[in-house]
């Protein structure tokens, strides 16, 4: 009985300590860190104005992603990056939650002479978890004109860079809709109805 005691004790001695550098923890260069590391594995060309300290986390604001998979840029006015221990154990990788307001696909070039004109993608939030195949998105919510609800895989150094997806997207943009097909040029989509498309890749 007085070892298990002891040993309930030692696991809330660790426990405690372990929250209070979780608490503690300067979540600013923590983010700075995990975005540079991010942008490295995905080989993504990124600006941003601010990083901050957030609850349990940390912000990025006014985020701009150019040459998205060779293709596409976009934008966000504000992330919101929360890593989750608990996933993170359990995943053996690192993992964690983000928010995202005032998200926007800038114009997609789906030739080297065409660009289809961007459309907003808005609110949203995914689990992300960085691993050796790549970056795990799931979970993935937005509620703009190009709204989307799935799970991703894209790999770093790969082609095609989507190894893996399940993602059903709702087209609320007429004009955007009507340039979808050729975007099925680049991506493996295909359209279930009028203004609903799946993204679906089976792994390779």
């Amino acid at each position: 009985m007085k070892t298990i005691k002891f040993l309930l004790k030692g696991l809330l001695l660790i426990a405690g300590a372990g929250m209070a550098m979780w608490f503690f923890m300067p979540w600013k260069q923590v983010g700075e860190s995990l975005l540079l590391a991010t942008i490295r594995r995905l080989q993504l060309s990124v600006t941003y104005s601010f990083v901050g300290d957030a609850p349990g986390g940390f912000v990025v604001e006014d985020l701009s992603v150019r040459n998205f998979m060779g293709v596409m840029d976009g934008s966000i006015r504000t992330l919101m990056i929360v890593p989750d221990l608990a996933a993170s154990l359990l995943n053996m990788a690192p993992t964690c939650r983000i928010s995202f307001t005032g998200g926007v696909l800038g114009d997609v070039a789906v030739t080297p002479l065409r660009k289809i004109p961007g459309v907003t993608i808005g609110n949203g939030r995914v689990m992300v978890s960085i691993s050796a195949q790549g970056v795990l998105l799931e979970g993935l919510r937005s509620n703009g004109e190009l709204s989307m609800n799935g799970t991703l895989l894209i790999a770093s150094s790969a082609y095609p860079p989507i190894r893996w997806a399940d993602v059903t997207i709702d087209v609320k943009s007429e004009s955007f809709e009507q340039e979808m097909p050729a975007l099925g040029n680049l991506l493996p989509l295909r359209q279930e109805s009028p203004g609903r498309w799946l993204l679906r890749r089976a792994v390779n």
